[in-house]
């Protein structure tokens, strides 16, 4: 039963709300919110369901949209309660499509830059929650990425909130580096803090 009502659900926003990247949005956020929600479906059900979610965020028509909705698609697959869903590389593959998208919307507009950082705080999140395929390696390689952008960007006021963003998530890993609980986990990220 909880099946049929949200492919109900998916049916209405297929036919009801394709005009409107805002409306399509808001919808995709409560789909994802409500599956995450969610544990009476069984695993093949559910993989269906979130699989249609995250197609409906790789295809909207706002690249920026598109980024933070396949984002946000990425907490579908990994659960961190012990019974909850997890598929580790789903995961990666939302945060690695998300960041091509985020690098196309940077090249176009560098007041995107926000993206690339807030795909570093999910990176961050899924990394804290020990899914095992979100290594050091991809939040260090993002670090760099996103100095580099911001060195060639330059001094430009449309970034400083963005850059004011990523001085506290570099700030936060580097506290968790020097906390005797999770300085191990934290130990191997590099971090450099933009001039």
């Amino acid at each position: 039963m909880t099946y049929e009502f949200i492919t109900q659900a998916f049916l209405a926003y297929e036919t009801g709300v394709l005009s409107e990247t805002n409306v399509q949005e808001k919808a995709i956020i409560s789909m994802v919110g409500i599956l995450c929600a969610i544990s009476t479906l069984d695993e093949s059900d559910y993989e269906v369901l979130i699989t249609k979610v995250t197609q409906y965020a790789a295809r909207l028509l706002k690249k920026a949209s598109q980024c933070r909705m396949v984002m946000l698609c990425s907490h579908l697959f990994y659960s961190s309660q012990e019974m909850g869903y997890q598929n580790p590389q789903r995961v990666l593959e939302c945060l690695q499509r998300a960041l091509k998208v985020a690098d196309i919307c940077v090249g176009a507009s560098p007041s995107d830059l926000q993206l690339f950082v807030d795909i570093l705080d999910c990176y961050l999140y899924h990394f804290e929650k020990r899914n095992p395929v979100i290594t050091e390696r991809y939040i260090s390689g993002l670090i760099a990425l996103i100095n580099e952008h911001i060195v060639t960007i330059g001094v430009n006021p449309v970034v400083s909130e963005a850059k004011k963003h990523f001085i506290r998530t570099v700030q936060y890993i580097e506290a968790k580096k020097c906390n005797d609980h999770t300085s191990q986990q934290f130990e191997k990220i590099v971090c450099k803090i933009p001039v």
